[in-house]
Order: structure tokens, then sequence, then C-alpha cells
């Protein structure tokens, strides 16, 4: 399936299809654990048109899409490190989201997108790669310690007025 498929950086024409995937994947995972009122408002701020326009169009931001066929499957974003992290190395970098459709899981993009992500915070130098994972994503926090991510902290990621239990996880480049 990897070989049907297109990768490349975001446009703007991905825009649209591009904040209904992460607001699709997002409410597949994480949708049962919060209140309707906290997730229109997190969805409506995160997963607006204009809000991705902004990630798709920031320089200092590397939005990634997946393709099969006319179908965006999934996508990788990474930036500058935004975590609350405590005395972070000058110009740390951070994986934002590598969400994929059902479909993908288990085909080895994940780890194709993964290596593209570590290739990219080697590539600007990074020191270090850091990622928030929701605390009971198993099978996410898997993924990153088989590529050497260890869980440095802890912090609460907010949706709309819930406050989500994630660990911050660090990879030296």
């Amino acid at each position: 399936m990897i070989g049907e498929l297109h990768i490349r950086l975001a446009e703007d024409a991905d825009a649209e299809a591009l904040a209904a995937f992460g607001a699709k994947t997002f409410l597949a995972t994480f949708g049962h654990l919060y209140p309707p009122e906290d997730k229109e408002f997190f969805m409506a701020a995160r997963y607006s048109l204009e809000r991705t326009l902004q990630d798709i169009r920031d320089p200092v931001r590397a939005m990634t899409v997946v393709y099969h066929g006319d179908d965006l499957v999934a996508f990788l974003d990474c930036g500058p490190l935004t975590l609350p992290v405590e005395a972070p190395e000058p110009d740390a970098l951070e994986l934002y989201r590598l969400y994929l459709d059902e479909t993908q899981k288990g085909t080895g993009l994940a780890h194709r997108l993964m290596d593209m992500a570590i290739d990219w915070a080697r590539e600007k130098p990074a020191p270090a790669l850091y990622l928030g994972v929701w605390s009971q994503n198993e099978r996410a926090k898997r993924l990153y310690t088989k590529y050497g991510f260890e869980i440095i902290g802890a912090y609460h990621f907010k949706v709309g007025n819930t406050l989500d239990d994630e660990r911050i996880m660090r990879l030296a480049l």
C-alpha cells in the first residue's frame, strides 16, 4: 500500500481536507474523553480552515500530507518547541501531530513519517525532538519508545475546559 501513496509538503489547496481529516482523526481517537461543549470549542479553534491555512503557511513549520489517490490518509506536523519543557535546549523542535487514517495503521506508514520527522529535525540541526502524548495512548508511546524517545515530564493539554494528562517525550539528536 505504501507504494501507492503520495507524500509531500502541505499546500494551501490541502487546507480543507487537512482540517477535516485532523478533526475526524482527533475525534475518532480522543472524542470519547470530552463533553460536547469542550469538543466543539477545541474543534473550532484547532481544526478551522483559517487555523489550518495559518499552520500550512508558517515558514518554521513542516506539514507533510499523505494521499492515497484523492483521499488524505495521514499527515505529519512539526515545528518549533512549544511544550512546557524545563530548560529546553536552544533550537529544540517538536513533533506536534502524526495522524493516520485507520486504513493506514499497521502498514508501516507511521514509521515512514517518524523517520521523516527525525530527518527533518536533524537537518535543522536540532539538538532534540520533543513530543506530547496522552498518558493513556499506549500504541503511540510504544512507537515513540522504539525510536528512542524517553518520557521526561508531564503536563496538561487543554481541550476546552478538560485537562488531559500528557507525557512529554524527548529524543536526543
